[in-house]
């Protein structure tokens, strides 16, 4: 079961769900390769240098796995991720100042901002949270690959459970982060 759960674990990676809501929003606004562009600018500005960083944690040994599952470990995961997202959202402004994204990016870095304050006090389950902010701004934009990742949630909430990587409060606590911040992307 632990390795079904590794592999939902990975399937439903923040970087797989923030990639199929970039996608999808960018498909829904626009043309297939406006839709292939914007995803290349998001993974080259902030997915790579966040990937790098997991990798480079582990192969030190400073990070017990990918996911910064230790508390302690989460302070550096939070800083470059909200330096890689703050990058590709003054790129955005610059050279796509009218972009759907840049919405989506301040939701984003909030929602990445609220998750490492409330670190002192509990490890917030990112996998839920970008889940569930993918659900919710894919829902609401009406595409149907929201539908999609709706029914995916309860097995990657399982999966987190699993792998003991997070308690229920923390699956919870993820949630309830990413459906209020892709509510406020979607409609604010």
């Amino acid at each position: 079961m632990k390795q079904i759960a590794r592999w939902v674990s990975i399937v439903a990676h923040p970087f797989v769900m923030g990639m199929v809501a970039v996608f999808g929003m960018a498909l829904h606004f626009g043309t297939p390769s406006d839709a292939l562009r914007t995803l290349l600018l998001f993974v080259l500005i902030a997915l790579l240098p966040i990937g790098v960083l997991m990798a480079r944690q582990v192969r030190r040994g400073s990070w017990t796995n990918v996911d910064a599952s230790n508390r302690a470990e989460r302070p550096v995961l939070f800083a470059v991720s909200i330096g890689a997202f703050a990058l590709l959202l003054g790129a955005v402004l610059v050279f796509r100042p009218a972009s759907f994204l840049i919405r989506g990016l301040i939701g984003v870095l909030l929602m990445l901002a609220v998750c490492a304050a409330a670190t002192k006090w509990v490890k917030v389950s990112l996998h839920m949270a970008f889940g569930a902010l993918s659900t919710t701004t894919l829902l609401f934009a009406g595409s149907p690959v929201g539908w999609v990742l709706l029914a995916v949630m309860p097995v990657l909430a399982w999966s987190r459970l699993a792998l003991e990587r997070h308690s229920s409060s923390e699956v919870a606590i993820g949630v309830l982060i990413g459906i209020a911040f892709g509510c406020a992307i979607m409609t604010l």
